[in-house]
């Protein structure tokens, strides 16, 4: 089934994929509708085998470094 106009704000769908979804793209991300796959970030406690840390050191640029 495909709607011809956005069921929130009633403007017309242009593409074929939004009318499949009946919510145009920008009320779709207005109300969260709109989903993109999550990936997810590494954090302190994931460590991989064979993986060294290294320490961060403040450096301070000078103008020989730049």
């Amino acid at each position: 089934m495909t709607a011809p106009s956005c069921r929130v704000c009633g403007r017309l769908l242009r593409s074929e994929k939004w009318r499949a979804r009946g919510i145009g793209p920008v009320c779709a991300r207005a109300t969260g509708a709109c989903t993109r796959p999550h990936i997810p970030t590494p954090r302190p406690d994931h460590h991989i085998d064979g993986q060294s840390e290294l320490p961060l050191v403040h450096h301070q640029p000078t103008l020989w470094s730049l």
